[in-house]
């Protein structure tokens, strides 16, 4: 069978442009952590199951970067950009390739709002509707391969972001008890963030409140 040849041009090269910065000239490091994820599945459940899992982490990684303000930083050339409002890109999957629309004051949304505007993108990214307006002004991204079975995984820094979370997959575990044994469910998270930017202490200590805030879903709430 014949080979196939095809330009490397149009989205894929533009994607492929946007990104370098973020592996290239940043000195990326990567922290992984585990969370109780017991709690959070039954919080979706008294949710109805309306809220998605990347809302949960779009939610809990907000609230994290308004208790680290620090983390909230963007690299702008030679400059180191603190921002006061809490904008987070969500990596949206669409068939003309990925794409990051920003949700604004993520922080002060609730977990369904967060969740109705990814379900919002995620139509738009199918339509080709999602704009570049739509994926500018963000200072952190998070992106979720848990649906795929993926537990850790390294993304690529969004530029001019210092940091993205990774979110993987929830899955059932077998704890050992006095009594003898229980399942509990596991969720997997993966920090990668700039070293030129963040150093790692406050970066472990940004990715243990994150997890703190799943493994108590009721404090998202505010």
């Amino acid at each position: 069978m014949p080979s196939r040849r095809i330009p490397f041009a149009g989205v894929r090269k533009a994607i492929s442009q946007r990104l370098q910065p973020g592996f290239h000239e940043a000195l990326p490091v990567a922290l992984m952590a585990e969370y109780s994820a017991d709690r959070l599945l039954e919080h979706r459940r008294m949710l109805g199951n309306r809220v998605s899992f990347t809302a949960y982490g779009v939610k809990a990684a907000a609230l994290a970067l308004r208790e680290m303000p620090e983390m909230n930083v963007t690299l702008e050339g030679d400059e180191l950009v603190y921002h006061d409002d809490v904008n987070i890109a969500v990596a949206v999957h669409t068939p003309r390739g990925l794409r990051a629309p920003v949700v604004r004051e993520a922080d002060k949304k609730t977990l369904i709002e967060i969740s109705s505007l990814i379900d919002e993108y995620a139509e738009k990214g199918r339509s080709g509707e999602i704009t570049l307006a739509q994926q500018s002004g963000h200072s952190f991204t998070v992106t979720n391969l848990g649906m795929m079975g993926i537990t850790y995984f390294t993304p690529i820094i969004n530029p001019p972001d210092t940091a993205i979370l990774g979110m993987g997959a929830t899955k059932p575990q077998i704890i050992p008890t006095n009594s003898g044994w229980r399942i509990a469910y596991i969720g997997y998270l993966t920090l990668v963030f700039d070293h030129r930017a963040i150093d790692g202490v406050p970066a472990a200590k940004f990715l243990s409140i994150i997890s703190k805030f799943l493994e108590n879903p009721q404090q998202l709430e505010v």
